[in-house]
């Protein structure tokens, strides 16, 4: 793993500069001996030189020969740390405070580091404290502070910390980065987009990092096109960010661009051939563009790897539908329902395939409780297109076509572009004898998708 900037700068401003190598006695009661005071001095000059191994071994004699040695100690930890032999190091630090190594904050300095590598936050937390307390103004210090109440997930402390930091160093891109993750986490987009952007444009080295929290914040901010950008360059510069794959993916689907939301999830498998959830959005996409055969065949899969998921189900009992396999379709649809019996999307699609299979009576049970699921989803997802489309849809089968007149332009209010919906809903104005409704409808269809206009136009017609 890539190491964070403050590590460097750390290890380099305070151990190289604040600490100097040395083996000055500080108990006049105790004292080593002059054989290990050869040694550790032996010690010195390895750790000078950088060989961490040699430096190691002869302040490990330095402390055989004289068990009371807390200088040798000190720098046989920090040897240790450079190894990234942590627990070593930290014993080694623990060992020359109880023996009372001078200046004692120096062990703090070091120590919260260690403790951090750990992901033992509140010792890291503790000592990193205590450093401040002679050190206060000690930027170094506070970055690691800031950091420390980051990964402990108290983000307003780490921000209010953070803030002072650039305030002092403001040139230092990686904190804009560190912000920008406190303002997602604490669902503050515009703060997250101003600071992601900051530290994209002063070259972080989590620059596949910041580009995704900076499309997540546009997404979130409703600004699609740049957060398209902000994505696609997160996938360039760090193709293992999962959620990029999945949020660029509904951006295309939103703005009905469902060929482009297939090329960035057949991008996402190859980096993550064995998502299951990858391989249901790819059903999804497919069926959405009435590639049916390989929705089914990407449903197949997605099964295979999410088995316990009733959604992988749900979405191969829609393609089966689609392909007239209604048998196929209920039998999928079932295990579904086994899975999650209240969910409205399922009800609808099963309800669907009992319809088509002129089993009336069952259908309008299962399309009365894909109402009532769909509600419920709508209620918890609001931002969510394709979720009022469902409620449309369910609305209709039901006979309720004024309430489906309203999901759909709710579907519509945030995914202008859907193609399907609107289809859906000139349809549903020419059943209604709004005809002036339904031409408006086709008209926005001729803009985004013609073949789909032209046949709504030939539904009125033939109606």
């Amino acid at each position: 793993m890539k190491r964070k900037i403050f590590f460097g700068l750390f290890i380099y401003f305070l151990l190289l500069t604040t600490f100097s190598v040395s083996t000055v006695e500080v108990n006049a009661q105790k004292k080593p001996s002059g054989k290990a005071k050869k040694l550790a001095k032996s010690g010195d000059q390895y750790l000078k030189q950088k060989d961490y191994r040699n430096a190691v071994n002869k302040y490990a004699e330095a402390i055989s020969d004289s068990a009371f040695y807390p200088d040798a100690h000190f720098w046989k930890g920090y040897a240790h740390y450079y190894l990234k032999e942590y627990d070593q190091a930290i014993a080694d630090l623990d060992f020359a405070s109880t023996q009372g190594y001078k200046p004692e904050p120096d062990i703090y300095k070091l120590r919260w580091l260690l403790h951090y590598e750990k992901k033992n936050y509140d010792l890291a937390l503790k000592d990193v404290q205590e450093a401040l307390k002679t050190e206060p103004a000690n930027n170094n210090l506070n970055l690691g502070l800031a950091n420390i109440y980051r990964a402990q997930g108290s983000c307003q402390d780490a921000l209010t910390v953070y803030k002072k930091f650039i305030e002092v160093e403001p040139n230092i891109a990686d904190v804009y980065y560190y912000m920008a993750d406190c303002y997602a986490k604490s669902g503050d987009f515009q703060s997250q987009e101003t600071a992601a952007a900051e530290a994209v444009k002063r070259n972080t080295q989590f620059a596949g990092e910041s580009n995704y929290l900076l499309g997540e914040a546009l997404q979130k901010n409703k600004k699609y096109d740049e957060a398209v950008q902000a994505y696609q360059q997160a996938i360039n510069i760090k193709p293992d960010i999962f959620e990029a794959y999945v949020n660029l993916s509904e951006i295309f689907r939103i703005q009905n661009k469902y060929d482009e939301a297939i090329a960035v999830v057949k991008k996402g498998l190859r980096s993550f051939p064995n998502n299951g959830q990858l391989h249901l959005g790819l059903s999804r996409y497919y069926s959405l563009t009435d590639r049916h055969n390989e929705a089914i065949a990407a449903g197949g899969v997605a099964i295979n790897l999410l088995s316990d998921k009733s959604g992988a189900y749900t979405n191969l009992c829609r393609a089966y539908n689609d392909t007239k396999q209604y048998q196929q379709a209920v039998l999928a649809c079932t295990e579904a329902l086994r899975i999650n019996p209240n969910d409205g999307e399922t009800n609808f699609y099963i309800g669907r395939a009992f319809d088509l299979l002129k089993k009336t009576d069952v259908a309008t049970k299962h399309y009365q409780k894909a109402v009532a699921g769909l509600i419920e989803y709508t209620s918890n997802n609001p931002d969510y297109s394709d979720g009022f489309y469902l409620l449309g849809n369910a609305y209709y089968a039901n006979d309720q076509r004024d309430k489906a007149v309203e999901a759909y332009n709710k579907s519509l209010q945030m995914s202008p572009n859907f193609a399907k919906a609107r289809y859906n809903l000139g349809y549903i104005y020419f059943l209604n004898k709004d005809t002036k409704s339904a031409r408006e409808q086709y008209n926005e269809l001729l803009k985004i998708d013609k073949d789909l206009a032209e046949k709504l136009k030939q539904a009125i017609e033939k109606k």
